[in-house]
């Protein structure tokens, strides 16, 4: 295990906190307008720079390395009702236990980590940042077939008693007639 080399560290992590605020923040969140979404690209990154930080001190296999993403992989997949904020989440839980358990970090070095993972999730998903998005998303499966996106948009609020934003047809069958739809919707 190595020690980590502050200057260099915090020069890297000043770096990755510029080049996420603009792909998050300034360029994503401002044309798509997804606080999930935004919270999730940006927790995410500050969770695998303290991963990569701190196994980049061990000798460890590349296959510790896939077998981490494979298990974090399988949890997105298998999780169809966890949201992006809560993968966010349960990345960084998953990222401060792994580091706080690896052996061999002084409890200085162990802190620096987990405090970067606390304090962004703090950071990032605060209320203040970003404003809670005024349109909610659904996925939402019909039993009929309609691709003029006006006529489809105004059945769809009709069926969910909703304001429609945009629906984006996900997928069509014609035997029988039915269509999976994600929905943009406000509250009436």
């Amino acid at each position: 295990m190595t020690e980590i080399n502050v200057l260099p560290f915090l020069s890297a992590f000043a770096l990755d906190m510029v080049s996420i605020v603009l792909l998050a923040f300034v360029f994503y969140y401002r044309r798509h307008k997804n606080r999930d979404m935004t919270i999730a690209i940006a927790i995410i990154n500050v969770a695998l720079f303290a991963l990569a930080g701190a196994l980049a001190s061990f000798t460890l296999s590349l296959g510790v390395g896939f077998a981490l993403f494979a298990v974090i992989s399988i949890i997105r997949l298998r999780s169809d009702e966890a949201g992006w904020i809560e993968m966010a989440y349960l990345l960084t839980g998953l990222s401060v236990g792994l580091i706080l358990g690896l052996p061999g970090y002084s409890l200085a070095v162990q802190s620096i980590y987990a405090a970067i993972l606390v304090v962004a999730i703090f950071i990032i998903d605060h209320p203040k940042l970003l404003a809670s998005a005024r349109s909610k998303r659904m996925s939402l499966s019909v039993d009929f077939v309609e691709t003029d996106t006006a006529v489809l948009a105004t059945k769809v609020g009709e069926v969910i008693g909703k304001k429609i934003v945009q629906v984006e047809i996900k997928s069509i069958n014609l035997m029988p007639a039915s269509m999976k739809l994600d929905v943009k919707y406000s509250e009436r």
